[in-house]
């Protein structure tokens, strides 16, 4: 397909900054020790697997933006 490479680099910046700023509230939750203390192990495992799934989504979106 034909992209327009402004509007995708816009697009793929504007996830990255969300990506980054939801990475970010994870792992301030995950800093939090009385939230870890308090929480199921459930709840941590949930939180450390979105924790994990932002970096993963960041690093793919910063590779995409670099091919650009």
């Amino acid at each position: 397909g034909n992209i327009n490479k402004d509007e995708e680099r816009n697009r793929l910046s504007k996830d990255l900054e969300y990506n980054k700023g939801f990475l970010l509230s994870v792992q301030k939750k995950l800093a939090n020790e009385k939230f870890v203390a308090n929480a199921k192990p459930e709840v941590i495992a949930v939180e450390r697997k979105k924790e994990s799934d932002a970096v993963s989504k960041i690093k793919a979106l910063e590779e995409q933006l670099a091919a650009l």
